[in-house]
């Protein structure tokens, strides 16, 4: 009997393995790439700052000549280290009034105008002097920020430039204990979807530099107050277009005791005086405008 002829199972069918394989990586790949077109910009932002300090690059808030994004987008891109010569005398001074901040730890009514100075000067480092205002009146020393150049219009995110000068702040602030109090300001008009009202808009812009200092700029919880004002605290007229930018605003108050109010608010009005009376000397009223009164008359 002849041999039996062995059956024909057709092709091999290992292929089917590494096909399936290859369908697998290429499902992943196609996620991997649907997941990073929906990128949180907030969260990519912070990523992004936290990953830079901690490897030890480029100071994401010092070393920057324009946004901290590398194609920055903020409203005023100039922001960073002010390209001019440094003048070494300013600096020195400066860099004693921090040493001697960091040494006391709180900001009290004697060391309120050198904590203004050192602020005054870090910004103006930055190009940021019409963009930020440090003052001092009856709560303590304000730090005053353009609404324009923390968030875009009617948003909580935080913008590039508006990094920079938080990371500045905090820098700063970061060797003081006193209590931080972030105050959001909006100007009259209703605001938009998502917020029902003005209230809503400026608790979560208050809230949100509150998030950005506890996290990014490493200041301690317990000293934050994040406080919304909506628009009961206007610095200008809500009638016009300059009037409402006034308004539009984000303030950190460096609280200093209740106890000392008093000497606050002088040393508030001695500073208000000393701006009006420079500008009196710079401006002779009588060579400016002709009064049509002849010298010498009321």
């Amino acid at each position: 009997m002849p041999d039996a002829v062995e059956e024909d199972d057709g092709p091999s069918q290992e292929w089917l393995a590494s096909y399936a394989d290859a369908m697998t990586l290429l499902l992943a790949f196609f996620i991997m790439m649907f997941a990073f077109a929906l990128i949180d910009e907030e969260k990519f932002s912070d990523f992004k700052v936290g990953v830079t300090a901690a490897f030890g690059l480029a100071d994401p808030v010092t070393d920057n000549t324009d946004s901290i994004l590398g194609s920055g987008s903020g409203v005023t891109p100039e922001l960073g280290p002010v390209p001019l010569p440094i003048d070494t005398e300013i600096s020195q001074e400066v860099s004693e009034l921090k040493s001697e901040l960091e040494q006391a730890g709180t900001v009290t009514v004697e060391n309120a105008l050198e904590l203004k100075t050192i602020l005054d000067y870090e910004f103006d480092r930055l190009g940021a002097a019409e963009l930020v205002a440090v003052a001092v009146d009856e709560r303590g020393v304000v730090i005053r920020f353009d609404g324009q150049v923390l968030f875009p219009p009617n948003r909580v995110t935080i913008s590039d430039d508006g990094f920079l000068l938080l990371g500045t702040a905090a820098q700063v602030l970061g060797s003081i204990d006193n209590q931080l109090e972030i105050e959001g300001h909006t100007d009259n008009r209703p605001a938009g979807a998502p917020w029902p009202t003005n209230w809503e808009l400026s608790s979560a812009r208050a809230s949100r530099v509150v998030r950005w200092l506890i996290d990014i700029g490493n200041l301690p919880e317990p000293k934050m107050i994040a406080v919304g004002r909506s628009d009961t605290r206007p610095r200008d007229d809500n009638n016009t277009p300059e009037g409402r930018a006034q308004n539009r605003r984000v303030e950190i108050v460096v609280r200093i005791t209740p106890d000392n109010n008093e000497a606050l608010e002088s040393i508030a009005t001695d500073m208000a005086t000393s701006v009006d009376e420079a500008v009196e000397e710079s401006i002779d009223l009588d060579s400016t405008f002709d009064t049509g009164l002849p010298d010498g008359s009321p």
